[in-house]
């Protein structure tokens, strides 16, 4: 099982206990899936561009010891992007610098067409879309050379509001997929809908939504069935468990699984993205799931 997946990731300043103090890491949205994929003994791929810099080398070397297969130009006139989270009344806001980093550069020379040689799913968000330009036209060309050679597509929107000039728009600018994932709130204010039904509709294609303590709604032979979790988790910090989700996903479609089953499987991997900080850290490896997998 091979998976690629191709995005920005940057370095991390993540507050202690009191709020003044920060810790050093590293985050983004694909290669958290990249790593909670490894961590389920999948092999990765993850394409990007990083800054000449200490940060830089933080991204490449933490991935690298995670066991991803990185491939990445390295600009010297262009950082690596930087990020601040907070914790405001219980809930996690994150504060972005990226604003003319080397990801914000990618393009579709990053991605050679051999690079899809052996993969079996190809994992992207609209994140990457939402970069610039070339990035947008390097996700959509990925996805279609990945449907035409047969490979599943797995779509994640990651909307961010401060990247968009409305919710619209960035429906807009993404591409096809097989697999549709979004968080339900998000979904309904991409297609404007006001209920899972209407959402699953508006998507028109293999859907599953998560939502919350509940865990996913996932179509199924035209119809929406809840999966839930299969335990609940005090929440230290609630980023990341959507690429978790993604993450777990994925594996349960490399391994055969129709979505309702693999939807199972992503709720145990974001659950383990919530009890504690970093955007990754807390993933399990596959020892730790397997008997519920």
């Amino acid at each position: 099982m091979r998976v690629l997946t191709v995005g920005e990731t940057m370095a991390l300043l993540d507050p202690l206990e009191d709020g003044a103090t920060y810790r050093l890491r590293i985050g983004g949205a694909e290669s958290n899936v990249a790593i909670a994929l490894k961590r389920l003994g999948v092999d990765v791929t993850w394409i990007s561009r990083l800054g000449e810099d200490p940060f830089g080398d933080l991204v490449a070397e933490t991935l690298e010891a995670e066991g991803v297969d990185v491939r990445v130009r390295r600009d010297r006139t262009r950082p690596t992007g930087v990020y601040f989270k907070s914790r405001v009344s219980g809930e996690t806001r994150m504060h972005y610098y990226r604003g003319g980093s080397a990801a914000s550069r990618l393009s579709t020379e990053d991605v050679p067409h051999d690079a899809l040689d052996g993969i079996d799913l190809v994992h992207l968000t609209g994140i990457t879309t939402a970069l610039g330009h070339s990035a947008r036209e390097l996700v959509h060309d990925l996805a279609e050379q990945a449907r035409a050679r047969g490979i599943t597509v797995l779509l994640d929107p990651n909307y961010r509001a401060a990247l968009w000039s409305s919710p619209a728009d960035a429906a807009a600018a993404l591409p096809q997929a097989d697999w549709f994932l979004c968080g339900l709130g998000e979904g309904n204010l991409l297609f404007g809908t006001s209920s899972p039904e209407e959402l699953a509709a508006a998507i028109g294609s293999n859907a599953a939504i998560r939502v919350g303590e509940r865990g996913a709604l996932v179509t199924d032979g035209g119809r929406l069935v809840e999966v839930p979790p299969r335990r609940l988790e005090d929440v230290v910090d609630e980023v990341g468990a959507g690429d978790g989700f993604a993450a777990g996903f994925a594996y349960g479609l490399l391994n055969g699984w129709d979505g309702v089953r693999a939807a199972g499987a992503g709720n145990l991997v974001a659950a383990g993205a919530l009890k504690g900080g970093g955007d990754w850290e807390t993933y399990p490896r596959l020892a730790e799931i397997d008997e519920w997998l």
